[in-house]
């Protein structure tokens, strides 16, 4: 294991493994999509330089591939991914609705956010509460996987405590969610057109979501919290906590953590 980690971007026993490994982390992955393109800036260049409105789970599986290699894979598997990764944004920029770049510290540092507090929220909610200092050590490994992403290391908050009032400000303020494309992306996350075999789970997915994301953000998104939704996510929520000690490896990690596993 150690020769594993000594090989890729993050040691084996840091914070970030810790949390990315789970595969349970997948249930608020609709959250955090939402809560990007929540963000004129990343929901104009997503909409005006990709397909979201019409696959937006490609999209979210081309992210957690992204994710999952920089996270685990080896640093040159990692540096491939950060090159494809920098060539597809330097084509993201535009001016309408609004100004927009993919290389927009501001955009970057939301888009990280979005990882950090969903990530941690449903870890806490489904596998383990973290302490300050653990929290503190993933905020620190998710600032240098930021980096990979192009985000300046010296841009934004510093510190844990500094990101949850950044963050709790950001969803106080008016700037989210506060074009009218934002809505329709987000939309498209909880309803996609393809692949036509999920679109069974519509309904459930926005139950998920109606529970994961939060409020006031989530009603002028359109989503609503209702008694059906919280009682569907809180037997969601107790059954995965009661079994998950039991599950098996190929169920419970993702499949990037297992590999890097073996290798090692």
């Amino acid at each position: 294991m150690t020769a594993a980690g000594a090989a890729g971007v993050f040691p084996p026993d840091s914070q970030i493994w810790r949390l990315a490994r789970e595969n349970v982390l997948l249930l608020g992955g609709p959250a955090a999509a939402i809560l990007q393109v929540a963000h004129p800036e990343v929901a104009a260049g997503v909409a005006a330089h990709s397909r979201f409105q019409t696959d937006a789970l490609g999209r979210l599986r081309r992210t957690l591939a992204a994710v999952h290699t920089i996270t685990f894979a080896p640093r040159a598997e990692a540096e491939a991914m950060r090159e494809r990764i920098a060539a597809v944004h330097a084509r993201v920029r535009g001016t309408e609705p609004v100004p927009y770049d993919s290389f927009s510290p501001e955009a970057q540092m939301w888009v990280l956010a979005t990882l950090i507090a969903v990530g941690t929220e449903i870890f806490e909610a489904l596998v383990a509460p973290l302490t300050a200092g653990e929290r503190e050590g993933h905020y620190r490994d998710m600032r240098e996987f930021g980096e990979w992403f192009g985000l300046p290391a010296g841009y934004g908050p510093r510190t844990s405590r500094e990101f949850g009032e950044y963050y709790r400000e950001m969803l106080a303020g008016e700037r989210l969610g506060s074009l009218p494309i934002c809505r329709e992306l987000a939309q498209a996350v909880v309803a996609p057109r393809r692949p036509r075999t999920v679109r069974w789970a519509a309904p459930l997915s926005g139950w998920v979501v109606a529970e994961t994301l939060p409020a006031p953000l989530r009603e002028r998104l359109g989503f609503a919290s209702s008694a059906g939704s919280r009682r569907f996510y809180g037997m969601a929520v107790g059954a995965v906590r009661a079994t998950l000690p039991w599950w098996p490896a190929a169920w419970r990690y993702v499949p990037a953590y297992r590999r890097a596993i073996r290798m090692g």
